[in-house]
This record gives C-alpha cells, structure tokens and sequence, in this order.
C-alpha cells in the first residue's frame, strides 16, 4: 500500500530529525552525579590528597562543562600524583575547552613524563603538537598585525631557519625528496651547540598562514620579513632536481637577514645514491660560512648517516610530506614502511609513532575527548538519577521533534516527492562525491 505523499515526506525527514535531536542532547549536571560525587568527597575527608579522588571529582565536573571546579580538582590530583597521565590529559583538556592554550600546553607537555606504554601518553602528545601549531599560527597572526614595530633585534644571528627545498622537475616520485633532505639538513645543524634551530613546525606554520613560499626563502627581498617573523638571523633554502640519469643536483644557498646580501647559491651534484653525501657537504657550508669552527663531536655526528637505504629514506620523504598535508595516518604508513625498510632509522621510528599518537587525537578537541573515552570511560551517573534524566531527555527530544517538524512541513509540502524537495534546496543525489580511497598500505 502505498503511503500518502505527505506521510512519505514524514518517513524520509523523520530519520534525520531524529538523528539531528540525538546530536544536540543536553548535558548532564552535577546534580546527576551527586551520590557518586557525594562518596568521592568522603574519600576525601579520610585523605585529602587522594589523587583518584582528586581527578573523578575533576572528570565529572569536565564531564558537566563545570570547567573551574575541574580545573581546581584536577590541579589538586595532578599535585598528587604528578606521573598521571588521565590526570594531566583532563587538565589539558578542560583547560582546552576552557579557551586557555597555554595552560593547556602546560599540562601535555609533561607527556613525556608519562610511561610510552600509557595510552594516555599518546593522547597528551598529539594534544601538545595540535595546540603548539595553534599557538604558533596565533603569534603568526599577532605579528603580522604589528609587523612596522618589528625590528632587526629579533632575529638573532646564530638562529637558522632551514625550508623545504623546491623541485625543479617533473617526475612525482621525487616531489617530497627536498622536504626529508631539508629535515636531515635541520637535524645535522641541531649537533651544533652554537646554533638556535628553529623548528620544522614553526616554519611549516609560516608558510601555510602568511602565504609565504619555500622558494621566496633566499629571495633577498623577502627574506629579512621571513627572519623577522622566524626570528632567525640566518635563512637555509633553495632548490634541486633529479636528471634521466639519476644525478641529484642541490642549489643551496643560506642568507644573512641581518645583512640581506644575495647569496651565492653553492651547487653540489652527484648520483642519487649519494644523496647523503651532498646534504653533508651543504650543512659543512652554511657552518663554515657562519665562521663556526666545528668540535670533533660535532662533525662525527653530521657526518652519521641516518640511513643506507635509500627506499626507506623516500618514503620517510612522502611521510614528511603528508604530516605537512595534515594527513596523518597517511603519514604513519609511509613512516612505518621507512622504519620496516630500515629498523635502525631513528627518524622514521620517532616520526611513526608521532603520526599514531596524531591518528589517535591529533584532530579537533572532541575527537580527542571522544577517544580519551574508548581508554576509559568517565564516571557514569547516579543509577536513580539516569533513570529521570533519561526521561526527561526524551521529553526534550520529542519537544525538539515536534518543533522541527513544524519547521520541516511549510503549506504545500505535501505535494512535492522527497526527491524534487531535496533538489530544490540544492542537494543533487546524483552529484554526491565518492568517498576518498585509503591510503596505500
């Protein structure tokens, strides 16, 4: 039998007006917690510094977007007992929600004070990288609102700041060599105790939120705008290509900010193979043009080669590429196929595990909330309390229903089939776009 057209318009938009009423359900209070919160204050009479105490109290508040008392309770848990982890990730948590990066930074920080085997300290890490960038593209945007009152006394001298290298080809499977060879060149710089490297993540963030271009990095007209918001004093950038016949050609230069001369880019050419061998001798240059004697530590460990498989190093390349790109279980794929290829490259180990803990919580806040959630549920509501508020939790819903419909239903309605109505307000069924593929494992 077949339904009044009406009645099917009811039966298409009632699913997704219901689904609309399930994702705006209402908060629980504290009140629905009061016996559970009522023992976990009595634990507290007998000891005061009970630190699972401490942090059920704090959790239950977050749980109830009671941000002070959260706050207040998880400081106190995290006093203590300082190593945990669930502790220190609700603190950072409610200290997210609350609007206070810096207090929440504070908080994930000490992920590393937490066991690896604790899952928690994935979820700090990738909470410590995602609110770090953050914090970095607010000072970006702080700077570039007061860039006139800039002056030369923020770009230290012995502060590098090195950027991805620019292909010149056309070939794709060499795209994302000039990011790994730019970061084995800031991790060599790193063994010299006389220079301030700045980080590959702060660069990354100057680039995608003030327009700049990798290629603009030895640019002596923008460069000195570069080293100001970097606050670098020395820019490391340039370009390479790969020929028919595999010879890898660099064209590096590095340039004084504070005396924004043109470089002399110094080419270095060789086979592919011996890419390593040519990253070496650019980071020697830039050192020696700094006027940098080199101690024997020093330039033993430049001189290590992270890796002798060169598949593994292109794909540690790909991986950088695709943290870039913010996608990171790509990254992870491509990280752990370096680390496979090659078990004794640190890099592509660190970075692996970087893209796991980022995979896990590494995107918005309630994605990190809700897989804190999978770890360890918090605290359920009293069972007598639950009771009443799921009733009166549907009653709201049905509420929000019946509003809904009568916003969903105008006068003739009723005569149009769902299909046309979906048309009409610009939702074409047929031009849907199909679901991205996975990555390639």
């Amino acid at each position: 039998m077949n339904a009044p057209r009406g009645l099917s318009c009811l039966l298409v938009v009632l699913p997704l007006v219901l689904s609309a009423c399930g994702t705006t359900g209402t908060v629980e209070g504290p009140q629905e917690y009061a016996q559970t919160i009522r023992k976990l204050q009595e634990r507290l009479v007998t000891n005061p510094a009970d630190p699972e105490a401490l942090r059920d109290l704090g959790v239950i508040y977050f749980e109830t977007h009671q941000y002070p008392q959260a706050r207040d309770y998880l400081k106190k848990a995290s006093m203590a007992n300082e190593h945990d982890g669930k502790t220190l990730f609700y603190l950072g948590m409610t200290r997210e929600y609350d609007n206070d990066r810096k207090g929440a930074l504070a908080a994930y920080i000490n992920y590393t004070d937490i066991a690896p085997s604790s899952p928690y300290h994935k979820l700090m890490e990738a909470r410590y990288y995602v609110v770090t960038k953050e914090l970095i593209a607010d000072q970006f945007r702080e700077l570039a609102a007061n860039e006139d009152s800039l002056g030369r006394q923020n770009t230290p001298s012995n502060a590098v700041a090195v950027f991805p290298l620019v292909y010149q080809g056309s070939e794709a499977k060499f795209s994302a060599l000039g990011m790994g060879l730019s970061e084995m060149m800031t991790i060599d710089l790193g063994h010299v105790k006389k220079l301030r490297l700045v980080e590959r993540m702060r660069v990354d963030e100057l680039i995608g939120e003030l327009k700049f271009s990798a290629s603009s990095a030895v640019d002596p007209s923008t460069a000195p705008r570069l080293g100001k918001f970097l606050a670098a004093g020395r820019i490391v950038g340039g370009r390479y290509n790969v020929s028919a016949d595999n010879t890898l050609r660099l064209d590096v230069a590095s340039l004084d900010v504070g005396k924004a001369k043109t470089p002399s880019a110094q080419t270095q050419s060789d086979a592919l193979e011996n890419l390593f061998r040519l990253q070496k001798e650019v980071v020697f240059t830039v050192v020696k043009d700094m006027g940098i004697t080199l101690t024997r530590e020093e330039t033993e460990a430049i001189q290590r080669i992270p890796t002798k498989n060169l598949q593994a190093f292109f794909a540690y390349s790909v991986g950088l590429e695709k943290e870039g790109e913010g996608d990171f279980e790509s990254a992870g794929v491509y990280f752990k196929q370096a680390s496979a290829l090659d078990p004794s490259f640190a890099p592509a180990k660190a970075k692996a595990d970087l893209s796991d803990a980022m995979t896990l919580s590494g995107g918005t806040k309630e994605s990190a909330l809700s897989a804190s959630h999978k770890v360890s549920p918090p605290p359920g509501a009293d069972d007598a309390q639950r009771g009443r508020g799921t009733r009166a939790l549907m009653a709201r819903r049905f509420n929000n229903l019946n509003r809904m419909i009568k916003l969903v239903f105008l006068p003739g309605m009723d005569n149009q089939s769902p299909s046309s109505v979906a048309f009409d307000h610009g939702v074409s069924i047929d031009l849907l776009p199909s679901p991205p593929p996975p990555p390639a494992r």
